[in-house]
């Protein structure tokens, strides 16, 4: 399965390199990144051509402080559910501990998880694989949280420590501007502390209706990212069970599952499929079990999978498989020792010439005239 992240943090990077004066569109190029993809409000983007848009700014910066900078260039509200969820709760650490619940919505491969002390609380950044995280990571997520975090407080918020897992870079002056702290470097792992008194202040965008509602529009988001997998075997059954001599749609199968059509499309891509992979593997599979069964005619399999004319059928079921349907039958019958009855049998034997008939004494073939 390909993992999948939102785009938003793409977008930020490339209004980033905007203004560093890099080019954007070569960016994209070099990532295999469509613009509109990014644009799309429900697109998620595949975690390769993510990171390979960052190594790719990376290398065309020249700055190692380009996290920091692109985290400073993403508007508040851009990361939508979650950015609200943490400026709208009853305090500062009511909003975090939802955004760190909901974190896999953004990224799933990192995790953010609360750590309470005595007096001070810390939001820690760890990878979901148990792996280290890459820098830039580390530098562009506790960036946003802490930008976010301010905001919701009106900019008054003095983080107590940062914590970094990687080793001091040569200068670490913009992480001082950034957060307002000297960070910690070297650490087990990357972190935001905050006094407890900043945890359990009140955000000045306090709003307990709206908390509550983007909570629940969370939750339900994360629960259909959590069973993407379990969409995907819902929708394959019900290609499965489509009725016989009707091509199934998108449309309709989005219907009948009462999700729309963009949310099946969403989830089959975070699943590593689309549509009509899916739809050409349960015809493969229903082909198959058709073309064993001797006494049904190619063409009737193929108006039973939907296919308008049996030469269509024909040519999807050699790319599926490399072979013709009756090739294929013709290799399945074999090796489940079943003769074919289309196939011609064994030719009549002639009958054997009868003998001539024995002749008594002095019997003779006829005489000719004398």
């Amino acid at each position: 399965m390909t993992a999948a992240v939102l785009p938003v943090a793409s977008r930020a990077l490339l209004d980033a390199c905007r203004h560093l004066g890099l080019d954007a569109h070569r960016l994209l190029g070099e990532a295999g990144i469509d613009p509109a993809g990014l644009e799309d409000p429900d697109a998620r983007l595949p975690t390769s051509q993510a990171d390979a848009l960052w190594a790719a700014a990376l290398r065309a910066s020249g700055s190692p402080a380009l996290p920091l900078r692109a985290a400073a260039a993403t508007p508040f509200g851009a990361f939508r559910v979650l950015d609200y969820l943490g400026a709208t709760g009853p305090s500062l650490g009511d909003g975090l501990r939802l955004v760190a619940g909901y974190f896999p919505l953004v990224d799933p491969r990192g995790r953010l998880a609360v750590e309470e002390g005595p007096d001070r609380l810390a939001l820690v950044f760890t990878a979901a694989s148990g792996e280290p995280l890459p820098r830039p990571a580390q530098e562009y997520t506790l960036a946003v949280i802490f930008d976010r975090a301010r905001h919701a407080l009106a900019g008054d918020l003095r983080l107590a420590e940062v914590r970094f897992a990687f080793p001091p870079p040569a200068d670490a002056g913009e992480h001082h501007r950034t957060f307002g702290v000297m960070p910690r470097f070297g650490q087990r792992a990357a972190a935001l502390v905050f006094t407890r008194g900043d945890w359990q202040r009140a955000t000045v965008m306090t709003d307990p209706g709206l908390f509550q509602l983007l909570g629940a529009h969370a939750g339900r988001l994360a629960r259909e990212q959590d069973s993407s997998g379990g969409l995907v075997d819902r929708a394959r059954d019900n290609l499965t069970a489509a009725r016989p001599g009707r091509a199934p749609t998108l449309a309709s199968t989005a219907a009948a599952l009462s999700v729309s059509r963009r949310t099946l499309q969403r989830r089959l891509a975070d699943a590593g499929t689309t549509f009509a992979a899916l739809l050409a593997e349960v015809r493969r599979a229903r082909a198959e079990t058709c073309l064993r069964a001797l006494d049904v005619s190619i063409a009737e399999v193929s108006w039973l999978l939907g296919f308008s004319e049996q030469s269509a059928f024909t040519r999807a079921f050699h790319r599926w498989t490399g072979r013709s349907p009756s090739r294929y039958r013709e290799q399945a019958a074999a090796r489940d020792g079943r003769p074919d009855p289309r196939a011609p049998g064994p030719a009549t034997p002639a009958p054997a010439p009868r003998a001539p008939p024995r002749r008594g004494r002095g019997s003779g073939p006829p005489r000719g005239p004398g």
